[in-house]
């Protein structure tokens, strides 16, 4: 029974470790720091109140209105569902939002 409880313990410990590091390369793989993102959805969320025109035309604005090259965060949220404002905020939020 010490035996299980160890490895048991053993086994939680390692899948800890591998989460933390995976999470830890993932905010490491961010075109942008995460503040200045939860910044963006926070932006998005307010700014398309009126809907949206299937465009990146406010990430782009916004990106642009802090210093941000949007050529070098476009493809990313692409990449992770964002090909448009709404899409930034919905899919890209979804697993990039504050916790």
């Amino acid at each position: 029974m010490t035996q299980d409880t160890n490895a048991q313990g053993r086994k939680a410990l390692r899948s800890t470790k591998e989460s933390e590091q995976r999470a830890s390369s993932d905010e490491a793989a961010l075109p942008l720091p995460k503040e200045m993102l939860w910044a963006l959805f926070d932006h998005l969320n307010d700014a398309l109140a009126d809907g949206c025109d299937h465009s990146l035309r406010l990430t782009t604005q916004f990106l642009a209105s802090h210093g941000v090259a949007p050529e070098s965060v476009i493809p990313w949220l692409g990449a992770h569902g964002g090909f448009c404002d709404c899409e930034v905020l919905f899919n890209v939020e979804e697993r990039w939002g504050k916790p």
